[in-house]
């Protein structure tokens, strides 16, 4: 019996160290990973040297996994050589699985960034796969097999639990905020921000892929309460069209500026100023004003307005920003 015990504590102890000579592969991937996905494609120079700096440092991350999970197998095997190929056998599947978790689990705010339930879930694919390519026994394998069936079948309700944890610690930031202001609209080709809140209400930027060529968001959305005056002085970009000071420090900065506004039928208005135009509609018991600079003259911001909806816990989590967490835990 104490020599049972013994192997039981020695196969913890190997299983804990394979998660830790995992981490860093699985930080790496997602440095990279998080740069990938919010880097700004048309950003020129300065956007490719910070891509390069984190898959330098992704690799780097890499070298080191590569070194820890060697020494590990040859702890395992008693062996003092050799091993290498073994170590790349146990972290490409398990980089695999990481990528494949990365692609569904979230990080809830109550999780702090880098959170212990994400991290430990993340990087459990390293210490399965050490136990099912270096443990020679078919216990271990059954068990490794059954945690990996349980966590395959179990990320999904985490990830909906983790959104639900972010849009609950998102609105507890802001008391008094009310939650029927957090409504969206769909705009072709546009990628919103994620929102802003203060007097004006809920705010959101909306970048162009398509047409943008150094990374200066060309719209705005704004959710207000309906007794707000749509011809107030409207959120737009500044742009070197709206700026006659050509203020180059606040180029692509959201700033209030005058309108010319002119009803359009019912509880709507047309709004036009110095390098932008808009659009203001009352609907729902909300105002939702849409304004984009003169790049985006050809959308069609009154059918823009109109697709105002508002969002569920798992809509709105795009919408949220919290720090880290979106990155190689979210994404």
């Amino acid at each position: 019996m104490p020599h049972r015990t013994s192997d039981r504590h020695r196969l913890a102890g190997l299983l804990l160290l394979a998660w830790c000579a995992g981490f860093p592969s699985a930080l790496g991937i997602g440095i990279v990973r998080g740069t990938a996905s919010t880097i700004i494609v048309s950003g020129g120079g300065i956007a490719g040297l910070i891509f390069l700096i984190a898959v330098g440092l992704g690799c780097a991350l890499q070298v080191l996994a590569f070194f820890s999970m060697r020494a590990l197998v040859r702890r395992s095997r008693g062996a003092r050589e050799g091993s290498g190929w073994a170590a790349v056998g146990v972290l490409a599947p398990g980089g695999i699985g990481v990528v494949a978790l990365n692609l569904v689990l979230v990080s809830g705010p109550f999780l702090p960034p880098f959170g212990p339930v994400s991290t430990v879930l993340l990087c459990l694919p390293y210490p399965l796969a050490f136990a099912l390519l270096e443990v020679r026994d078919r216990a271990v394998a059954v068990g490794a097999g059954a945690v990996a069936l349980l966590l395959a079948g179990g990320v999904i309700p985490v990830h909906a639990l983790q959104e639900h944890l972010a849009a609950r610690a998102w609105l507890s930031l802001r008391p008094g905020l009310d939650r029927t202001l957090l409504e969206a609209v769909d705009w072709p080709g546009g990628e919103q921000a994620p929102f802003t809140t203060g007097p004006y209400g809920v705010r959101a930027t909306v970048f162009f892929p398509d047409t943008n060529i150094d990374g200066i968001d060309e719209g705005v959305v704004t959710v207000a309460p309906a007794t707000s005056n749509p011809c107030a002085p409207a959120a737009a970009i500044a742009t070197d069209d709206n700026t006659p000071e050509y203020d180059w420090e606040r180029i692509g900065f959201v700033v209030a500026l005058p309108v010319s506004c002119a009803p359009d039928g019912k509880n709507a208005w047309t709004l036009r100023g110095n390098g932008f135009t808009g659009y203001a509609l009352r609907r729902g018991g909300l105002l939702v004003t849409v304004c984009a600079d003169s790049a985006r003259a050809h959308d069609d911001l009154p059918a823009i307005a109109r697709t105002l909806h508002p969002l569920d816990d798992h809509q709105l989590w795009p919408h949220l920003f919290l720090g880290w967490t979106p990155t190689w835990l979210a994404m």
